[in-house]
């Protein structure tokens, strides 16, 4: 619930601005940068991994070991727009329901890194979470 008070907060903030502002000269404004250790942010990457792992084949489930870059638009809810890095972790795919508890490989035999770009659509007024962008790649060991 604290959630969903969290993102409603944001998006009608971000309303109020727009309208106190009054009409804008041109087009909306695009993505915007945001700090990639936001609540925010950190649960839409979390939830983009956790569907990244449902549909892995992968023996194992990776974690987000770093936020590269993320830009955030309003659209209809918050558009998180970012690249990360996820880790192979020691945790069994389907068998583990929290990401934090689970720990990374760390010997070059069996640590594997992929890049990952995410989009996800975040609406604040159905505390609802969608997938738009789901790429990964191995990084180079």
């Amino acid at each position: 619930m604290a959630l969903f008070t969290l993102r409603l907060c944001a998006l009608l903030s971000a309303a109020v601005l727009c309208i106190s502002a009054g009409p804008l000269p041109g087009p909306v404004p695009g993505p915007m940068p945001v700090d990639p250790n936001s609540e925010g942010v950190r649960e839409a990457a979390d939830y983009a991994t956790v569907h990244f792992n449902l549909g892995s084949h992968d023996k194992y489930i990776y974690k987000v070991t770093a936020v590269l870059d993320v830009q955030v638009q309003i659209v209809g809810g918050v558009k998180y727009t970012m690249d990360v890095e996820l880790g192979k972790t020691r945790c069994e795919n389907g068998k583990t329901p929290n990401l934090e508890a689970c720990a990374l490989f760390h010997t070059p035999a069996e640590a594997r890194s992929l890049r990952c770009h995410f989009v996800v659509l975040s609406d604040p007024l159905t505390d609802q979470d969608t997938i738009l962008q789901n790429q990964c790649q191995p990084l180079p060991q």
